[in-house]
């Protein structure tokens, strides 16, 4: 069983770039309600809408803009934590995982397709498939910078005291 010590580290690696992913596809949503000719927050809202069962939509920005953003970086975090709980620790001179970018690509379609959209069907109304496939894509990029961000938080073993040095307990005890 691996110890703490390098668990937290790659937990906090894996919310980051899980962050980073959901940041990077929420400005593909965002850049595709324009492009569609809808409200810049069309999608975003829809997501909203979809987990507050709520019975007016609109495609302004509004409070359920704030909460679709919350329920979209919820997801991709929880994703990048799993991710980061998952994958293996990468050495130091790996800076990019291809595990990662599989994995990443293959979590966010099985999300997209078990969760979002049962919960919101009008979702492949809005959105067509091939600008979905380019958001799992940029998703599973992100994911698989994970060794990158894991090598920047990971604590120097060399750098650190020892936890029990004997001769110094040895010369305590005298």
């Amino acid at each position: 069983m691996e110890s703490r010590r390098h668990l937290a580290p790659r937990l906090l690696a894996g919310l980051q770039v899980g962050i980073l992913g959901g940041l990077s596809t929420l400005v593909w949503l965002v850049i595709l309600s324009a492009w569609n000719l809808q409200g810049p927050w069309t999608l975003v809202n829809l997501l909203a809408y979809a987990t507050r069962a709520a019975g007016n939509w609109e495609s302004r920005f509004s409070i359920a803009s704030i909460i679709g953003m919350a329920a979209h970086f919820f997801t991709c975090g929880s994703l990048g934590l799993f991710c980061g709980w998952l994958l293996p620790r990468p050495n130091g001179r790996t800076r990019v995982s291809i595990a990662a970018l599989i994995f990443g690509v293959l979590l966010s379609l099985v999300t997209y397709h078990m969760i979002w959209v049962r919960i919101a069907p009008a979702l492949g109304q809005y959105i067509a498939p091939a600008s979905v496939w380019v958001a799992h894509v940029m998703f599973g990029v992100s994911l698989a910078q994970f060794p990158r961000f894991y090598l920047m938080l990971e604590p120097d073993i060399l750098d650190l005291p020892p936890l029990l040095d004997p001769e110094v307990d040895s010369t305590e005890a005298d």
